[in-house]
């Protein structure tokens, strides 16, 4: 009886783990485009521009940074919630290699 909870046991974790590896390229690969909507951190090479306390104040401001050509890419304006260095507000991501 014990043997057949332990086989059970073992069984449910390598099937855990077989479905968390699954979902660790998904993850990963979302993480290494531009953070959208509040998602996470912005990955490396892109930067958080803000905050901006209005949505429409961020649309200006990404507007300005589209037109003017000196990032290589640009995410458009998202809610961040704050975290680290940041305050929670409107920000646009962009690319700097």
């Amino acid at each position: 009886m014990k043997i057949r909870r332990l086989h059970a046991v073992l069984l449910a974790a390598a099937l855990s783990a077989s479905v968390l590896a699954g979902v660790a390229p998904a993850f990963a690969a979302t993480q290494t485009s531009a953070s959208v909507a509040g998602a996470g951190w912005p990955t490396p090479d892109w930067y958080l521009q803000g905050p901006y306390q209005t949505l429409a104040a961020c649309d200006v401001a990404f507007e300005d940074a589209a037109q003017n050509g000196q990032y290589t890419g640009l995410v458009y304006c998202h809610w961040f919630r704050g975290g680290g260095p940041y305050l929670p507000g409107f920000y646009y991501e962009v690319y700097i290699p």
